[in-house]
């Protein structure tokens, strides 16, 4: 049963490892760690999956022990919407609300012949038929991506195209002019120009119109997806680039400027030693030289095993000085041990301080070579920045030398 989807063959690990994952969520707060102990948490990738199963299994149980035709039914995720005889609300709600305590369904029920679902209204009409219409919440704000706000140009155009798809597609009762209204008001109020506005329109009406279909018989080269930080002027101008050169490369954008900078940290920061994935710099004590190096585990325990192997050296030296130097080769592992073995220098293990943190190893590795090469008074060896390409060797060149 679970052969199609993992490499895990036994039935019994596999659902070890589920519970180990649904339950090893927690945080720290105010130094106290808090697990959760229902549910799973906001933002974990099994969230949307583990709702969905959830409903399934919930509406399979209950529509078994309800007595009545339901002529319809619809799910979207925990929203359901359906018909119903008035006297039997409240029996199918009590119903669903006894699966588990920890699931409990409000309802709303039909208001002078109008029932919001989602971002549409269904309207009855006197003929008994159902048209639809855009719907907003009427405690919207009426705000979605600001034309001028720090994002790149094509989110905005597919926030504004995605609006006109929606009310062009949900408003069944309205006319071609009064959608092309109400998206007018929209995105004006959003500051989009009416030339801007006008165009996306046509775009949109004239891609949904034109039904002819490329029969090609060519299979196109696999899309490889990448994504780039957005940096005004900057990121287009690379975009281009990497567009003309690779055709197959499809780009993203991403904000540096997020809400996420607007508010406090609720939860305690990692401490500095024992945070993973670091470009790390220790400073020599007795010069103006410093150590710069990468770790995947955390930093207490790479500054660890720098501290180990600089006293087994002091130890061999204090005890046998012969001894030391026929083995210094040997301790000669990085480029901070050469300088202390040749420049009998100490380093200021305490005071390293994080430069970078990443969770992709091979950014950690640019970022690190880039270090390096920026850092003029690094021991590190020269050849460490033998793999850094010549696009950023030269604009980091450019930027030591203070040139823009």
């Amino acid at each position: 049963m679970i052969e199609k989807n993992t490499t895990i063959k036994n039935v019994e690990m596999f659902i070890e490892l589920i519970k180990f994952n649904l339950s090893s969520s927690y945080f720290v707060h105010r130094g106290n760690f808090y697990c959760q102990k229902s549910g799973t948490a906001m933002g974990n990738p099994l969230s949307p999956a583990l709702a969905d199963l959830v409903m399934e299994t919930l509406l399979d149980h209950v529509l078994e022990g309800i007595d009545i035709p339901i002529p319809f039914l619809k799910k979207y995720v925990d929203d359901l919407i359906t018909a119903l005889p008035i006297d039997m609300i409240e029996h199918v709600r009590n119903a669903l609300n006894e699966f588990n305590s920890h699931i409990q369904f409000t309802c709303e029920m039909e208001n002078n012949n109008q029932l919001p679902y989602l971002d549409m209204l269904l309207i009855r009409t006197a003929q008994q038929k159902i048209v639809t219409d855009w719907y907003k919440k009427p405690v919207a704000s009426g705000r979605i991506l600001n034309y001028f706000s720090f994002h790149p140009l094509t989110q905005k155009l597919n926030t504004a195209t995605g609006f006109i798809g929606r009310v062009f597609k949900l408003s069944t009762c309205r006319s071609e002019n009064e959608k092309k209204e109400l998206v007018r008001d929209y995105l004006l109020n959003n500051n989009y120009s009416s030339s801007l506005i006008n165009r996306l329109i046509n775009r949109y009406i004239n891609k949904n119109t034109n039904t002819h279909e490329s029969n090609s018989s060519t299979h196109p080269e696999p899309k490889m997806y990448r994504s780039l930080h957005h940096v005004e002027k900057l990121t287009p101008a690379l975009a281009k680039v990497i567009n003309r050169n690779f055709p197959n490369v499809q780009l993203g954008f991403k904000c540096v400027k997020t809400n996420r900078l607007l508010f406090s940290k609720l939860k305690d920061a990692t401490p500095q030693l024992e945070k993973r994935n670091v470009i790390y710099r220790i400073p020599c004590a007795d010069c103006d030289c410093a150590y710069i190096g990468l770790t995947t585990q955390q930093l207490k325990n790479r500054l660890s095993g720098h501290r180990s192997l600089i006293n087994r050296y002091a130890d061999l030296k204090s005890s046998d000085p012969n001894r030391a130097t026929e083995r210094e080769e040997e301790f000669k592992k990085t480029a901070l041990m050469v300088h202390v073995i040749e420049n009998e220098h100490r380093f200021d293990l305490p005071g390293t301080k994080i430069l970078e943190q990443d969770n992709r190893l091979n950014a950690l590795q640019v970022l690190e070579m880039c270090h390096i090469f920026c850092d003029t008074k690094t021991v590190n060896y020269r050849t460490d920045t033998s793999n850094l390409s010549v696009v950023y060797s030269g604009l980091l060149h450019s930027i030591t030398n203070g040139e823009r």
